[in-house]
């Protein structure tokens, strides 16, 4: 939190947005998988899934954004947020690839971002622990920009799969989606892996 006597009275606020998020993966990781079985029917669960990822998408704006604001940003925030990214990102993917299957073209990619994510944890725990600060790249927050559209396409290409309705009005909407969603991945993954020998040249200067 910040130093200053007289904080922010919702000084809570940004922190409790983060756990949230994190709270909300696992519910949103069951909700796709429901996606790719038994429920596709019910035309409310698509629509749910999608608005809980964008609310989570959004605290993802929202906690770094206030604590900058209200100059709350502490040591448990900076630690937390990136924390709560990657678990959310890893989540979805992780839930998307049993829904799609054993694809290649969804598990290079979607492999790559987590293996990279996991990787720069413990490269950025190695820095910290030698002294050295290694702060998110412009081109890190382009990935993980990638990486929520990306998840929010495939998600549409899952939910609309089934859909008559909608695909009545927009014809193969779904196939748009999963090719928007694929080139999203897939940018995202070579951004990961870029960003991520960044990195890994910064902790070892």
């Amino acid at each position: 939190m910040g130093s200053s006597v007289s904080r922010h009275k919702f000084y809570w606020l940004p922190n409790a947005l983060t756990l949230g998020r994190i709270a909300f993966i696992p519910i949103l990781m069951w909700g796709i998988l429901a996606l790719g079985g038994n429920i596709q029917s019910q035309l409310n669960a698509p629509v749910l899934v999608i608005l809980l990822f964008l609310l989570c998408a959004l605290t993802d704006f929202l906690d770094g954004y206030l604590a900058r604001k209200w100059d709350l940003v502490s040591d448990f925030g900076r630690m937390l947020d990136p924390i709560a990214d990657k678990l959310l990102v890893a989540g979805c993917l992780i839930a998307i690839m049993i829904s799609f299957g054993a694809y290649w073209y969804v598990l290079i990619p979607s492999v790559a971002i987590i293996f990279r994510d996991i990787f720069i944890s413990g490269t950025r725990e190695h820095a910290a622990l030698s002294g050295k600060v290694m702060p998110p790249t412009n081109l890190a927050k382009w990935k993980t920009a990638a990486e929520m559209l990306a998840i929010l396409f495939l998600l549409i290409a899952i939910s609309t799969r089934e859909l008559l309705p909608i695909s009545e009005i927009i014809p193969d909407i779904s196939g748009y989606a999963m090719n928007a969603g694929l080139g999203c991945l897939w940018l995202a993954a070579f951004l990961s892996i870029y960003t991520g020998l960044h990195y890994v040249r910064a902790a070892l200067k």
